[in-house]
């Protein structure tokens, strides 16, 4: 019996450890996604400019994808898990491969109160 609790334990320990190693990561809403406008004409992989807002900032970040499929300009509207740095934000793509991305602009938008 105390070899049942100590192992009851241990699972329990260990769920709440790998739980909170993922609580640095939060939920973003992708708002927009624009072509982004490269100084030169000498970069041939297409990147973009994604909106993401996280609770009450709107993040700007510069997104290439390692092969265009054309995919990221119908994300909109998608929730995704990040990781917001100081000066990048990271998520992981549809294969499981983390991906990093600097922040261009960060804006701090009001919250609306709904409760009445």
């Amino acid at each position: 019996m105390r070899s049942c609790l100590i192992a009851v334990f241990f699972v329990f320990s260990t769920l709440t450890v790998f739980g909170q190693s993922s609580a640095k990561y939060q939920t973003a809403t992708i708002m927009e996604v624009k072509a982004h406008q490269s100084a030169s004409d000498a970069d041939t992989k297409p990147s973009y400019d994604v909106s993401l807002k996280v609770k009450n900032a709107v993040y700007v970040v510069l997104y290439t994808p390692q092969e265009d499929t054309g995919t990221a300009k119908y994300a909109a509207g998608r929730d995704v898990l990040i990781f917001v740095g100081e000066k990048t934000i990271k998520f992981n793509d549809q294969l499981g491969d983390p991906v990093e991305m600097p922040i261009l602009i960060k804006k701090t938008v009001a919250t609306t109160n709904k409760s009445r």
